[in-house]
């Protein structure tokens, strides 16, 4: 099955990107996506979101975001549950966590996802 993890860019559409691994993405295809070393948050997605067993859902941000001034993405800190910082600033990922591991998602739930949460997508996203 392919997964997707959903990158949400602080300006324009968001897109998804197909997982590197199977199930999963390289570090430095994380680390491109966001600009930088990674941090792994806490999103606002209850687990049952991804339709199967995993811990949680993780938003992965810019380590340093707020150090090097990012624009604010409002779209990833509506996604967010408010830790250790108020806003989520430049590009984000999501993604599922099982275990060890940070996952895709199947396209379906990608779509669910999207929709739920109106996230703007490439045109052609869903055309298959």
């Amino acid at each position: 099955m392919e997964r997707y993890i959903i990158f949400i860019p602080a300006d324009g559409p968001c897109r998804l990107v197909p997982c590197d691994d199977g199930d999963t993405c390289k570090l430095s295809t994380l680390q491109q996506l966001v600009g930088g070393f990674i941090e792994v948050t806490e999103s606002s997605l209850e687990p049952t979101w991804a339709r199967e067993p995993v811990e949680c859902i993780h938003l992965i941000v810019n380590e340093e975001g707020l150090l090097r001034q990012l624009p604010d993405n409002p779209r990833a800190t509506e996604l967010y549950v408010c830790g250790d910082r108020s806003a989520i600033v430049g590009d984000a990922v999501l993604m599922a966590a099982r275990g060890e591991d940070l996952i895709g998602f199947p396209k379906p739930v990608c779509k669910t996802i999207c929709d739920e949460w109106e996230l703007e997508m490439e045109d052609s996203t869903w055309n298959d």
